[in-house]
């Protein structure tokens, strides 16, 4: 293919969409005689929401302790199969290439135990310890490609938990629950006869079914479910009938033996009791679950997103979950996992997530994770994933064009594609033939810092002396110059990988024209989140913690979620008798404060004060409960604040602003929220809604957790699927357009097929 026939692509935005879209095309056999790829990123690092930087101030008479400052809190799940696909192929290509970790296999460490803070009415804490089983020898790195199964197939992996739960625990055998019920022909909905045929197909006399324990009734249920066709469309309406009508059956006898539980508990708080309430609750969810999604004949992937017009909460109760399930920590726990708090009000109330996303984590979540249940980075998300993209696409010939901050995206007359990129350009290189250098050694990695390497800039000094943030959206900074890019001449195709809540700053005639985008940017919601790091002198045993270490949830709001992450001491640089012992990360929303105009310059240190002082109060109130050794007489609930490593040493809660705390208030670094009725305004990767509408505008693609990318929720998995998308939609195109120009001009030369893109679009699409 001649050097004019190539397709410029230009990707705006260097988030994890926009890596695995150009990872993806640059996979592709001979990708340079196709593409020319040029990445036009905002300030001095990639990551978008997964970026993190090395902390560079100097405390005398110490060197910088690099210590690692994270945008958000991360840990992979043992189900991001394609995520970690992706990272894998990226390490593989690499071949052990000096500055990153040598192979995916050091990369990251397993992680199984995880902590639900549960508080009764009597504010009492009984913390809800599980070790998740780990399968040492499978990694969630797979060599082929995963099989997702149907929605039938996890009702079964479902069925087959609840009764393993209900066999191995036998605490609830110390709880009554009625033995025997008769059949009341008036009353229950299923015929005589039909019984009969399900108790011939079980091989079971037709008493069985009506007179066991709920966990015989149970077993029965399972049997039932499994002796059905594995295909859904050979089912009949009675079959599904009987599920119901026997898990039913079993519901109503666990729900005898969990108020027996409740009535035990008022009177001695004892963990075989506590054990069995929680059983219960699992059993309860996991029959809700299944009612739901049989109740409704959902059997395929595409019909089951319709469930995420209904708040899974709302859809527990309305499909048979206990108000005690409904309210449980086991439904907590997914509303703060996913960020579900429109506007930042983290209450019970306030709580609003679509029933689709939440059952598709859970399942796949608990049924598919692959060695453990959650995988941790053993250094900072941009050393540890966006180091390899960015080396190995430098390396491939994918350009970077840092320090470019998009200011609008402009239509041409049809307004059917996009004819103008405008950016402003942010600083000036003191060498620009090389480009900017972006990276620093920390140890044995190369890493992004927290600010620009002043050294490479002519303003350098300026913006140190002045401390501009060039990140932020309030900046007072002016652009050196603005850049416009043209259509033909410098791109054929845009990716947009900047994240949605910047759309109205950057979108505004995309969404004039198609009401299709303003739909999607009314709908699909967003929401401002805090992140904390503490540095801690004691280990997290003298803390008071004794347990293993933990990752744990469902903790007081807005800083619900905790993990220990000491295991990244070593990749930091601190001095050998001031070194931490323990390092923790805290995360979770906070109040909207809204999107002032650009020129609100004061905006996010006001902020930043207002999230350090909350921050500040929360940890006087909440640490007794998470670390007893931590605490001082003075204040029994609050933190030591002496605990905290501080090279500068400040006294008292001084030593806090030490540490690093982050408020994510800028446009595109909002997280994207699940909430329902928002699903079907989200549009797929070529611009095109699920309806299979034409695309919008003919040379513009999307990727990002803001697409409709099969996942529909705001995590890493879900992002790269949508860059797997936006590659998979390009090179589509590119193959279509190929295949008539040589049908036209008679040419041999097949377009390249996609070499892994097969593997994207985990569920239907």
């Amino acid at each position: 293919m001649s050097e004019n026939t190539k397709k410029k692509i230009v990707i705006l935005g260097g988030g994890m969409g926009a890596m695995v879209t150009a990872f993806e095309l640059t996979s592709q056999p001979n990708w340079q005689d196709l593409y020319d790829i040029t990445l036009y990123q905002l300030g001095w690092r990639l990551g978008g929401k997964g970026a993190s930087g090395r902390n560079m101030t100097p405390h005398q008479p110490y060197e910088p302790d690099y210590r690692i400052q994270e945008h958000g809190f991360h840990i992979f799940f043992g189900f991001y199969a394609n995520t970690f696909r992706v990272m894998k192929e990226c390490y593989d290509a690499l071949e052990n290439e000096e500055g990153t970790f040598q192979g995916i296999e050091n990369a990251f460490q397993p992680h199984s135990f995880i902590v639900f803070e549960d508080e009764d009415k009597h504010g009492r804490w009984a913390p809800w310890n599980i070790h998740f089983p780990y399968f040492k020898d499978e990694f969630p790195w797979p060599d082929k490609d995963i099989e997702v199964g149907s929605p039938w197939d996890y009702i079964l992996k479902m069925l087959e938990f609840m009764l393993h739960k209900h066999s191995d625990s036998p605490h609830l055998d110390s709880l009554s629950s009625t033995s025997r019920t008769e059949l009341d022909p008036d009353r229950e909905p299923i015929a005589l006869e039909l019984l009969h045929q399900v108790a011939k197909r079980l091989e079971t006399p037709r008493e069985n079914l009506l007179s066991r324990s709920d966990r015989e009734v149970l077993a029965h249920a399972h049997q039932f479910a499994h002796s059905l066709p594995k295909d859904i469309q050979h089912h009949s309406s009675e079959d599904h009938k009987v599920l119901n009508w026997l898990l039913e059956r079993f519901t109503k006898l666990a729900r005898q033996k969990l108020e027996n539980a409740i009535a035990l508990l008022e009177e001695k708080f004892e963990q075989p009791l506590i054990d069995a309430h929680r059983i219960l609750i699992i059993l309860n969810l996991g029959y809700a679950i299944i009612r739901g999604v049989v109740a409704n004949k959902i059997f395929n992937w595409q019909s089951f997103n319709d469930l995420d017009r209904h708040d899974f909460r709302t859809w527990l109760g309305n499909n048979g979950a206990w108000p005690e399930t409904a309210n449980s920590v086991l439904v907590e726990v997914m509303y703060d996992l996913l960020l579900a708090f429109p506007g930042g009000i983290a209450t019970r109330e306030n709580g609003q997530l679509g029933a689709a996303a939440t059952v598709r984590w859970i399942w796949r979540m608990i049924f598919t994770y692959k060695g453990a249940i959650m995988w941790k980075m053993n250094a900072g998300m941009g050393d540890t994933i966006f180091t390899p993209f960015y080396l190995e696409l430098k390396k491939r010939g994918v350009k970077f064009e840092f320090f470019h901050r998009v200011t609008n995206l402009s239509l041409n007359p049809e307004q059917n594609a996009i004819a103008k990129v405008e950016m402003g350009r942010q600083v000036t290189l003191k060498n620009p033939e090389p480009g900017y250098n972006p990276l620093i050694p920390v140890k044995d990695l190369l890493c992004w810092p927290s600010e620009p390497l002043y050294e490479q800039i002519v303003e350098g000094e300026q913006l140190k002396n002045n401390q501009i943030d060039l990140e932020s959206f309030w900046t007072p900074w002016k652009d050196v110059e603005q850049v416009t890019l043209n259509y033909e001449k410098d791109f054929d195709i845009v990716v947009l990988g900047i994240s949605i809540g910047a759309f109205p700053f950057i979108c505004e005639e995309l969404i004039k024209a198609k009401i299709e985008w303003q739909q999607m940017v009314e709908n699909v919601q967003t929401v401002t989140t805090q992140g904390g790091q503490l540095w801690l002198k004691p280990t997290l045993k003298e803390l008071g913690w004794k347990q293993d270490s933990p990752v744990m949830g469902t903790y007081v709001e807005p800083l619900d979620t905790y993990a220990d992450m000491t295991h990244l001491i070593e990749r930091e640089n601190w001095p050998s008798d001031r070194s931490p012992k323990n390092i923790a990360y805290f995360t979770g929303v906070m109040e909207d404060p809204g999107i002032p105009d650009r020129t609100n310059y004061n905006f996010p240190a006001e902020h930043q004060q207002k999230i350090s002082r909350q921050a500040i109060d929360w940890l006087n109130k909440n640490t007794a409960a998470l670390w007893p050794n931590a605490t001082t007489k003075e204040n029994p609930h609050g933190l030591n604040w002496n605990l905290l490593v501080d090279l500068e040493n400040e006294q008292g809660e001084q030593r806090f602003y030490s540490q690093f705390w982050r408020v994510n208030i800028t446009p595109s670094e909002r997280y994207v929220l699940s909430v329902p009725q928002s699903y079907q305004f989200r549009l797929r990767a070529d611009g095109s809604r699920w309806d299979n509408r034409p695309r919008g505008f003919n040379n513009l693609y999307l990727t990002g957790d803001w697409v409709d990318n099969s996942f529909n929720s705001g995590c890493i998995e879900a992002t790269t699927m949508a860059g797997m998308q936006a590659a998979r939609a390009i090179i589509k195109q590119q193959c279509s357009q190929e295949y008539h120009r040589q049908q036209i001009i008679g040419e041999n030369d097949a377009w390249p097929k996609p070499q892994s893109l097969n593997f994207a679009i985990a569920e239907g699409g």
